[in-house]
């Protein structure tokens, strides 16, 4: 299950990034010029996640409105994207099931063999798994802490 800490993937237009962007900015000259004590205690509550968190100073404020402001051109994530399954119309929703493993190996062919051979193995370890539903959101689920089926 994902934690409150864990970064998370968002997905905005460039038209709600601009917006983003521009709540940051204000939030910064607003709230932050004098540290990281905001004044206004709905802006606090929501700064803080509800008092879970620290909130942001001024510079790490701006170092993440750096971060944001990409260039359209770079790609947002670099590596795998797995996208969610279509919404399905059966009687059970279509859920993707994602399966990592690093595996050493001579080319990607003998790579997916192994992977293969280690999952269909009954006496290897579970191994924990991305579960994506159509909606894109994501759950780890850990079949070693699961209790015996």
């Amino acid at each position: 299950m994902a934690k409150k800490k864990d970064a998370i993937t968002l997905r905005v237009s460039r038209r709600e990034l601009a917006t983003i962007l521009a709540a940051l900015r204000f939030h910064q000259d607003e709230n932050l010029q004098g540290g990281r004590h905001i004044p206004d205690q709905f802006i606090k509550e929501i700064a803080t996640d509800g008092g879970l968190f620290k909130p942001l100073d001024f510079q790490q404020v701006s170092k993440l409105c750096q971060r944001l402001n990409t260039d359209e051109g770079q790609p947002a994530d670099k590596g795998l994207m797995i996208k969610p399954p279509h919404k399905e119309g059966g009687k059970d929703p279509l859920l993707r099931v994602v399966y990592i493993i690093d595996m050493g190996a001579a080319n990607p062919i003998d790579a997916a063999r192994q992977a293969y051979r280690i999952m269909a193995d009954p006496d290897s370890q579970p191994p924990v798994l991305e579960v994506v539903d159509h909606q894109g959101k994501v759950v780890s689920i850990d079949l070693s802490q699961e209790a015996p089926a």
